[in-house]
């Protein structure tokens, strides 16, 4: 028998047969579990740029996020902007032009 401790040798240890039963896994489509994945990969990767660049140029990395948020504020406010000064340029039908008689001549 061996007097070397458990701790030394983790492998060493004794094994029931639950713990090598097969594990039942999920049958995968191609088509969602593959593009998940790659998905996933691409966001992790793309994270870990972008924060070695916020990590290695923080100045630059503010103005962009200011940057940002005054192109989704602009994004925002324009439309509204535009139709109000479009109904403050539309006529309305009821109301005469003022200066013109009903025959086309000033008062």
């Amino acid at each position: 028998m061996s007097s070397i401790p458990n701790s030394a040798m983790p492998h060493a240890k004794v094994h029931h047969d639950d713990d090598h039963k097969p594990k039942a896994e999920a049958k995968k489509t191609a088509t969602t579990s593959d593009w998940v994945e790659d998905a996933t990969d691409a966001a992790k990767a793309g994270l870990a740029t972008a924060t070695d660049a916020v990590k290695s140029h923080p100045k630059t990395a503010i103005a962009v996020g200011a940057t940002v948020i005054a192109g989704i504020a602009a994004a925002i406010a324009a439309p509204a902007l535009l139709a109000k000064e479009a109904d403050k340029k539309a006529p309305t039908p009821a109301d005469p032009k003022p200066g013109k008689g009903k025959k086309g001549k000033a008062d």
